[in-house]
């Protein structure tokens, strides 16, 4: 009779890859945050150089700083890939219509003066999804910025809101991309997005030529209630 005592120890092929998955951003995070620490190190010698000028070690100084702020939003970036992993999404109905607009909004003020466009399509009435409204807000931030960070003036970036077999899929792109090559930094920014959205039983994917991101979020039902009689 096989054994009952080893029942339920093996994880499941999901879990397996989610947890490859996991362990290979984490990868890739470390070796992103080793650039800015090599850069650090260097520069912080380079300073301490004997018979150095002020104007030189002002300069490397400078370069140490912004080095060190770097550092700091990538360490930040990998504790939040491991806090979307160890601490469960407080998932709740979305009012995503709402969240878009105020997002839209704000965008298009910081967008002023750069000749970069958002256009934001948007069904009249959208359905809330179901999840974690604090990880959805970052999962749409994080694309928003990879995609200004890539265009050029006169592009148009599209945020697009549609319904697609029971989930809310929201879409950012830029369709006049072409040849665009994300940084290390850029890539560990939408790994923590797919996250975000994976760690709220979401779909998340993205591409780079030409740049689009998609997330979907389940919709919210409301089962009926049953009275005993």
């Amino acid at each position: 009779m096989p054994s009952q005592g080893l029942e339920g120890s093996f994880p499941s092929v999901a879990q397996s890859d989610e947890w490859a998955h996991f362990l290979a951003d984490m990868t890739a995070g470390l070796h992103t945050v080793a650039q800015p620490l090599t850069i650090l190190r260097a520069a912080v010698a380079a300073s301490a150089t004997p018979g150095i000028s002020p104007t030189k070690q002002r300069r490397y100084l400078d370069l140490s700083t912004a080095q060190i702020a770097r550092a700091c939003i990538l360490f930040e970036y990998l504790q939040d890939l491991v806090t979307a992993r160890q601490i469960e999404a407080d998932c709740a109905p979305i009012d995503l219509s709402v969240m878009v607009s105020t997002v839209a909004r704000d965008q298009k003020a910081a967008l002023q003066g750069s000749c970069i466009e958002l256009e934001v399509l948007m069904p009249g009435v959208v359905p809330m999804p179901f999840g974690d409204a604090s990880r959805t807000l970052q999962a749409i931030l994080a694309g928003l910025k990879v995609a200004t960070l890539i265009s050029v003036p006169g592009d148009v970036i599209q945020l697009v809101a549609t319904l697609r077999d029971q989930h809310v899929e929201l879409v950012i792109r830029n369709d006049r991309v072409r040849g665009a090559v994300l940084g290390s930094s850029e890539r560990l920014s939408l790994s923590l997005a797919k996250a975000h959205v994976l760690s709220q039983k979401g779909e998340y994917e993205y591409a780079e030529d030409p740049f689009w991101t998609r997330l979907a979020l389940p919709l919210f039902s409301v089962k009926p209630a049953y009275q005993s009689i």
